[in-house]
């Protein structure tokens, strides 16, 4: 099937599945904005704004744009964003905060073969979210669908399926600055506990994972940071997985977090991609990682 037909599809059975959800969605979401004193603070609809629960570095499920090479054939191009909709403050010194979204991501793997890039396999993913926190302390509830499919470009032993799942899933997380000498740079902790209702195949039902994050102070006075991220995710796949992901790198940011990362990357375990979920992927690589 030509592959425009085929995201086609994809993109019409993600539509019918949140179609079917969101009412229940829409109620959750309904039931935090009327427990909200709207004449204690203020709203902000559609305003420009980043997402209240930063990105976490070194998971490779985020949302983001990037692109990581292994350093032998093969490529992991992702395409991500997150849309904030509406923003509420509880005070004018904007310490407490709620804002709520959503987050759609496309994550491909393709084959490095000489000048040409075969796309073997893509897992798509949209969601809700809303987030609650200040500077210090954040928290994130997530609602997603993720399906993965087949690529007309791969040429390997793997047989296509069905692989659909919906999952709630609840982050927290602690940040806050590090001094060493005249420098100041920043340092995060952060957990999270994955719930699947639905799966098919009925696999990687839970996922629990923790991290951390160093960031150091601008080298040599400027916009130029040294960072280490590390990030470990436990789930059962026929038994239990760990899979860790570290990387090291360096941070092009300006003061509103936006910008680029260059970093040396490293992950164990199993394939994070769902048509070869059961398939150990270890590997060294580079990756290139635009924060937007």
């Amino acid at each position: 099937m030509p592959a425009t037909g085929t995201t086609l599809r994809v993109l019409a059975r993600v539509a019918g599945r949140l179609y079917r959800d969101l009412p229940r969605v829409g109620v959750l979401c309904l039931a935090l904005a009327l427990t909200l004193d709207a004449a204690a603070g203020s709203w902000r609809f559609a305003a420009p704004q980043q997402r209240l629960f930063r990105p976490l570095l070194a998971d490779p499920t985020e949302a983001r744009l990037a692109v990581t090479t292994n350093l032998n054939n093969r490529l992991n191009g992702n395409i991500g964003a997150s849309w904030e909709a509406a923003d509420y403050t509880w005070d004018a010194a904007g310490l407490l905060r709620f804002r709520t979204g959503i987050h759609a991501g496309v994550f491909s793997k393709l084959r490095w073969s000489g000048t040409t890039f075969p796309l073997e396999t893509a897992d798509y993913l949209v969601g809700f979210h809303a987030d609650l926190g200040n500077d210090g302390m954040t928290g994130r509830f997530e609602y997603a669908h993720v399906s993965a499919h087949l690529a007309d470009g791969y040429d390997g032993p793997e047989r296509a399926f069905t692989y659909s799942r919906e999952y709630f899933t609840l982050y927290g997380s602690y940040a806050r600055e590090a001094r060493r000498g005249t420098m100041i740079g920043s340092v995060r902790v952060y957990g999270s506990f994955r719930w699947s209702n639905h799966a098919i195949p009925d696999v990687r039902r839970w996922r629990v994972q923790g991290g951390a994050e160093l960031v150091s102070g601008p080298l040599a006075g400027g916009a130029t940071r040294a960072y280490l991220a590390g990030d470990l995710r436990v789930f059962r796949d026929g038994d239990v997985a760990i899979n860790p992901t570290v990387q090291a790198g360096l941070l092009f940011h300006n003061e509103a977090n936006r910008g680029l990362r260059i970093a040396l990357v490293y992950h164990g375990g199993r394939s994070e991609h769902g048509q070869f979920h059961h398939l150990e992927d270890n590997y060294g690589g580079v990756g290139l990682f635009f924060d937007l």
